[in-house]
């Protein structure tokens, strides 16, 4: 069991906010799977933005791997990743806010920003 901290919990409310605005025309569908390695990676990029990661780098990495499979969890990230460097939650609950706001929105997002 994960246990928050205020300002964690905090950070991780803010997060999930900025997820769960509603969309009317979802053009970015993901399965199960693809919420699951979303959330993953997600997590990832914030447990290595903690370790020291260079985020030009890693908006670099994210372009790459948008252009090779556009409208996929890639675009997702450059969309977020802004908010994703500058939260105060950690990568766990990150991965969880994530992955629960994936799975509640049935995998759809709009594609566009």
């Amino acid at each position: 069991m994960i246990s928050f901290s205020r300002s964690n919990f905090l950070a991780v409310l803010a997060l999930g906010a900025l997820f769960a605005s509603p969309l009317a025309d979802a053009q970015i569908r993901l399965g199960q799977r693809a919420c699951q390695t979303y959330a993953s990676w997600s997590g990832n990029l914030v447990w290595a933005r903690d370790l020291g990661a260079d985020k030009e780098k890693a908006r670099a990495e994210l372009v790459m791997l948008d252009a090779k499979t556009p409208s996929s969890i890639y675009a997702l990230m450059l969309r977020n990743l802004e908010s994703l460097w500058t939260t105060s939650a950690n990568w766990e609950s990150v991965t969880l806010v994530i992955l629960q706001d994936c799975i509640n929105r049935r995998g759809m997002y709009e594609a566009g920003t």
